[in-house]
């Protein structure tokens, strides 16, 4: 008998994360490219970048403007909000692995063989993620 590992992640999860994680990567390059040709011509680069960030505005229309510091803030914000949004999408649960047993979905009442399960399944049947019910004991 042995302990398995079942990993089961959320879809709406990792498309928020992703979509986070993107827009925090185009903001980035974004800034990045309107620094880029004050960067090139100077010899030392990360002060040069430093007042450029402070000094410099992106200007969006309508007189919505935004200095590069704000959105170079808003695009690390939106990078670790990705990353923590895709690590906190998954859940992860020990299954034991033992003998078989007749179980029944308490949604749908269908029966299924299965390893024990010690918590959640998917029941094959309706594809809910559910705690089945052990019918009996079998081999």
């Amino acid at each position: 008998m042995f302990m398995r590992r079942v990993i089961r992640r959320k879809k709406s999860g990792y498309v928020l994360g992703f979509v986070l994680f993107s827009i925090g990567l185009i903001l980035l390059f974004a800034v990045l490219w309107k620094a880029w040709l004050n960067l090139s011509a100077s010899n030392d680069t990360f002060s040069v970048l430093w007042s450029y960030l402070w000094s410099e505005q992106l200007d969006f229309g309508l007189g919505v403007r935004l200095k590069l510091i704000h959105l170079t803030i808003m695009s690390a914000t939106a990078l670790v909000l990705g990353i923590v949004v895709l690590a906190l999408s998954r859940q992860i649960f020990s299954v034991y692995a033992g003998e078989n047993v007749l179980l029944q979905c308490p949604f749908c009442k269908n029966h299924w063989k299965a390893r024990r399960a010690s918590g959640f399944a998917e029941c094959p049947h309706c594809r809910q993620f559910v705690e089945p019910i052990e019918v009996k004991a079998g081999k």
